[in-house]
Parts: structure tokens; C-alpha cells; sequence
């Protein structure tokens, strides 16, 4: 059985959680890597997984991040890298908001999940918020865990903060995206454990510019919950 539930108002793995993962661990069990890949190739992969999109003769990417409060953000950015990237929290795009770069000016509003992205001259485009949902979980890198569990796992950049991290999403049974945001400095000290799968942990590590998929064998005395929040798709 995959022992798994859904916290949507916790951002981080609490105490509790952490005091009853603690206790279903055997004190004989090691814990086991994996596999990995360094930091730099899951940011260099990032851009393959957003939408790109040609406005004012210009070429650029549309995306989506996170924040500490594991809220999404529409974001914009050069397709070429360099400076001149925009985000929006989700919510707040109803109101609309623009986005410069250069000479060039988006006007951009969200209405029923569709951001509208629209130039002076009256070129126009739409995003589905859905949508760039989707392209992170297909064109992103998975990992199963104990051959029942894929997660999509790619880098963020907190948008007010610039914190880097981790995220984790995967497609629950019920259809609905469960993802987490995992900040670096939470695992380089420390595993992050996802899940539990037919008695093994599995979860995070930061080791030497690496990520570091982990497991670890436990006694199942009891469920292990790991904080996530949902998403329809």
C-alpha cells in the first residue's frame, strides 16, 4: 500500500511528522542512495519543460515557480537567458499586470485559468495555467520510487526571495497534482523523506552539487505523511 496524504497548508516537513518517520525506522537500516544527478543539469533541463512563445519579434519562455508558501507564479523570461524576467503570483494576475522588456510591453491578465499575454500591437497569445502544469510533470526528469511512484522533479527559484530548491510532482490516483517544494538548505543537512512504498522510505539529498534520491527500510507500524498540496488537472 503507498502510505501518502495531502497537507495542503504545511510548506515544510513539520516536527510531528518528522518524530513519527523517526520512530518507523529501524535501527538497523542504512540508509541507501539511488541514484542522483548534479544541480546544474536539472537547472540547465528547466527550459525544455516551459512553453516558448514569439511576441514583438522577441522569443521567450512561459513558465510557472514557486514561492516559500508553495503558491505558483506565472513567469516570463528571455528564451536566450539573461536579465529580463517577469513573475506574477497566480492570483493575482486577475487584476493584470505588465511586463517590460526593452522597448517591448505585454499586457497580461488571467481569466478562468487562461493567462492572456497581449502586445500594443495586438499580437496576443494564451497560456493555460493547466497546461504549463502538465509540460513540468511530461518534460521534466521522473523518478519512480518502489516501482509505484512517479514523481517529475526540476529546479526552482523562489520568486521574492531567489532561494533555490526542488520540486516534486506527481499524478495521484484521484487524477489531481500533489507537489512539494524541497528549499536546498532543508536537505543539505538533512533527508527529506516524500514517501513510504510497501516498507521503504524514499526521499531528498544534497551532497556535493548533487541531488540525491534516497531510501531507507522501515517498520510499518504506522502511516508516514509527507506535506504536499494538490492541484486539478
Amino acid at each position: 500500500m503507498v502510505l501518502l496524504a495531502c497537507a495542503p497548508v504545511s510548506a515544510q516537513w513539520g516536527a510531528s511528522e518528522g518524530r513519527v518517520a523517526a520512530g518507523l525506522v529501524s535501527k538497523r537500516a542504512e540508509t541507501s542512495v539511488i541514484s542522483g544527478v548534479p544541480l546544474l543539469d536539472l537547472l540547465a533541463a528547466r527550459d525544455k519543460a516551459a512553453a516558448p512563445f514569439t511576441m514583438g519579434g522577441k522569443n521567450f519562455l512561459a513558465s510557472v515557480v514557486f514561492d516559500a508558501n508553495w503558491d505558483s507564479w506565472f513567469t516570463i523570461k528571455p528564451a536566450g537567458g539573461g536579465f529580463g524576467a517577469g513573475a506574477w503570483k497566480e492570483t493575482d494576475l486577475a487584476a493584470g499586470a505588465e511586463y517590460k522588456y526593452g522597448d517591448l510591453v505585454l499586457n497580461l491578465k488571467e481569466t478562468g485559468g487562461l493567462v492572456a499575454v497581449e502586445a500594443a500591437g495586438g499580437e496576443r497569445t494564451e497560456f493555460s495555467v493547466d497546461a504549463l502544469f502538465y509540460r513540468l510533470y511530461k518534460d521534466s526528469m521522473q523518478v519512480t520510487f518502489g516501482d509505484a511512484v512517479t514523481y517529475a522533479v526540476f529546479r526552482n527559484l523562489e520568486p521574492l526571495t531567489e532561494t533555490e530548491g526542488t520540486v516534486t510532482l506527481r499524478v495521484g490516483s484521484d487524477g489531481l497534482y500533489y507537489f512539494s517544494v524541497t528549499p536546498d538548505a532543508q536537505i543539505a543537512s538533512a533527508t527529506r523523506w516524500l514517501l513510504a512504498v510497501n516498507g521503504v522510505l524514499y526521499g531528498l539529498r544534497i551532497e556535493e552539487g548533487s541531488l540525491l534520491f534516497v531510501s531507507k527500510p522501515i517498520e510499518m507500524g504506522k502511516p508516514v505523511f509527507a506535506a504536499e498540496r494538490s492541484r486539478a488537472r
